[in-house]
């Protein structure tokens, strides 16, 4: 929360992520080289198998699944109608700008590794390239399993920044 706001951009963007999407970019034995390996994680979802991409942990491959995890862990009743609550969220949700204001900015990113785990490819949504910034995998950075946040809006402010500051 900032400011007593709820912070969250790309709830819908996220919820429209391509299934394939973490597959594409899926490296577990680090098999390219790049000193960087990072997997799926697959979750229960209706009886099936899923691609987790939602939480830190990717422990929910639907919004839903997710709402209901966090209302859990935080002892806060989700049993309404969850396609009122998913709406209540998209509401609240800004739409990701570009992620990169200048060329200049894509390619300090790019030359400072951070596109290793912060892809750089885009999909289309509602007609517009959506770029999270993440693989939406799990990498282990030493202290346990995380997932690459997607970084919706990077444009500038994220390219000080290094895994050495947290």
């Amino acid at each position: 929360m900032v400011d007593g706001e709820l912070n969250i951009i790309g709830v819908t963007e996220l919820r429209h992520l391509p299934a394939e999407w973490p597959m594409l970019f899926e490296d577990v034995y680090d098999r390219d080289g790049d000193g960087i390996a990072g997997r799926v994680r697959f979750v229960s979802g209706n009886g099936a198998p899923m691609i987790g991409k939602w939480g830190a942990s990717l422990a929910a491959a639907r919004f839903e699944d997710f709402a209901k995890i966090a209302g859990a862990a935080h002892d806060i009743d989700v049993s309404e109608d969850m396609g009122a609550i998913y709406a209540l969220f998209a509401q609240l949700s800004p739409r990701p700008p570009a992620p990169f204001a200048t060329d200049t900015d894509r390619q300090k990113f790019v030359s400072r590794g951070c596109s290793a785990c912060h892809v750089t490819q885009s999909y289309t949504f509602d007609g517009r390239p959506i770029t999270p910034l993440s693989d939406f995998l799990l990498h282990d950075l030493g202290d346990g399993e995380t997932r690459t946040t997607p970084i919706w809006a990077c444009t500038g402010r994220c390219l000080d920044f290094t895994h050495e500051q947290q």
